[in-house]
């Protein structure tokens, strides 16, 4: 079965040329993802080019969780060209043309997220521009951000592909009764934004103050780590530059950037451990370790 499977993803290949991991599964029509997985990972001949930047990800639902975003899964489907030895040209055309579709997505979501805080009414945003500092991180932040539509479980809604991840941090000594009206507007925003037909978009506000922010640097606890990652990979989106850098500066000073680069070395060598342990094993996607290993648990509903 191993064999023939292989076979037909050589043909398939052959036929339309260079395929992303979503595409050669559209032509194998009704194939599991684990099967075409190891087929091509465990191919002697098939040839195998990545174009995802990855970075660290915590996964609340693992013992361990430190791990690399994309997740396996997602990087095969949509960030991975699966080729033959002659095709070497081609998968160099389309890398360029991939990472290309995938920076303009980008963009245009930091012009969404860029939107969202202009929806804010006049006041909320002048004070936010005023005393505090937006910035963005995920897919966005590394240009991997897709627009392949998914489901928002809590409201049972389709989005479009990558959601946009607003964090908000107010200067020490703004009005809290303040900060907490204007938390309360922007999930307001939120939900215009996700019921929108002109957007779809999933978007989602962290609201903080400078002293939180700053004590999250410890990166002692899981909420620490996330938060600290967040700022590391940010991007600056609005509000006072001067108090973002000073933000970013801290990250160097306390400690915590060089913990994060030290996680994402751990993380790359326990993908390669998952990696060869996907390919060793005889275990089916219904077998619950491997399903962890495979993808994350916020992306099961898109996956089985």
């Amino acid at each position: 079965m191993k064999i023939d499977l292989e076979s037909r993803i050589i043909d398939a290949v052959n036929a339309r040329g260079p395929l992303l991991g979503r595409e050669l599964m559209a032509a194998l029509d009704g194939a599991a993802y684990l099967d075409v997985w190891r087929a091509c990972f465990g191919s002697g001949f098939l040839q195998i080019s990545h174009f995802a930047r990855y970075y660290l990800r915590f996964d609340v639902t693992r013992e361990d969780y430190i791990r690399l975003s994309p997740s396996i899964l997602r990087d095969f489907l949509t960030f991975t060209l699966i080729s033959l030895p002659h095709q070497r040209e081609q998968v160099i055309e389309r890398q360029i043309q991939l990472s290309n579709q995938h920076r303009e997505i980008s963009v245009y979501k930091l012009k969404v997220a860029r939107q969202t805080v202009m929806a804010l009414s006049q006041a909320a945003r002048r004070d936010v521009l005023a005393n505090g500092v937006c910035f963005v991180a995920g897919d966005i932040a590394y240009y991997l951000a897709h627009n392949e539509p998914r489901e928002n479980a809590a409201l049972g809604k389709m989005v479009q592909g990558s959601d946009v991840d607003i964090v908000v941090v107010f200067r020490d000594g703004f009005d809290p009764k303040r900060i907490a009206e204007i938390d309360e507007e922007m999930l307001e925003v939120k939900h215009y934004i996700l019921r929108s037909t002109n957007f779809r978009e999933e978007v989602d506000f962290v609201v903080k103050t400078e002293e939180k922010m700053r004590s999250q640097l410890g990166y002692s606890d899981i909420h620490q780590k996330i938060a600290s990652k967040i700022l590391y990979e940010s991007l600056f989106l609005a509000g006072d530059f001067e108090f973002y850098s000073q933000l970013k500066s801290a990250l160097g000073k306390s400690g915590t950037e060089a913990k994060i680069n030290a996680d994402f070395e751990a993380a790359l060598d326990s993908r390669k451990h998952s990696m060869k342990r996907l390919l060793n094993s005889e275990s089916g996607i219904e077998d619950k370790s491997i399903q962890s290993l495979f993808f994350f648990s916020q992306e099961r509903l898109e996956f089985t």
